[in-house]
């Protein structure tokens, strides 16, 4: 277990780090799988999961210690680049949990969704799933359960001044961090 002396970085991830995605995906156990996918899902599908990750309308952040990702939040469109409604989908590795990341990517993912104009943004996990439905709730979502999964929303705010330049003072921040990271391992 991690102990809380330790410091996370919440940041976006680019591109150059789809290689730290995919190890962390692949480090998750079968019930973590199975929560952020919905289904038990295999080694093969991560490594095609990650290599697609980045698409259009998708911006993911993570929980780093050091150069390593060790928790991870997507925000990807539901339909089409541009759609107002979005997904968050949250990964934590059992090892890291219990130190505040989910709220921390939780509070990044909606400052996305503020500034990317999205009204409502959907959360979906199995309804047996607390943990995340109790970080939801956290954050305003209201749930509804049907069968075998609980649907969260949440309707962001409109996009202001400071969230757009809180986001953008975060992404050069993000990019700068996330070069030099890649420049040590390399």
């Amino acid at each position: 277990m991690i102990g809380p002396s330790d410091s996370y970085r919440i940041r976006k991830l680019w591109s150059l780090e789809a290689a730290a995605f995919r190890r962390h995906l692949l480090r998750l156990d079968p019930e973590t799988r199975q929560f952020r996918f919905g289904t038990a899902v295999s080694d093969n599908f991560l490594n095609a999961y990650a290599d697609t990750a980045r698409r259009t309308g998708t911006v993911i952040y993570g929980a780093f210690l050091g150069q390593e990702l060790y928790a991870s939040a997507e925000l990807r469109a539901l339909h089409v680049m541009g759609d107002e409604l979005a997904e968050a989908a949250f990964a934590v590795e059992t090892a890291h949990r219990h130190q505040g990341l989910g709220s921390a990517l939780m509070r990044r993912i909606i400052t996305a969704a503020q500034n990317r104009r999205i009204h409502q943004l959907h959360m979906i996990c199995a309804r047996e799933n607390h943990p995340m439905q109790q970080l939801g709730r956290k954050f305003g979502a209201h749930f509804t359960l049907g069968q075998g999964e609980a649907l969260g929303e949440i309707a962001p705010d409109p996009a202001t001044a400071f969230s757009l330049w809180g986001e953008a003072m975060h992404d050069t921040t993000d990019f700068v961090t996330a070069v030099l990271d890649w420049s040590r391992a390399n």
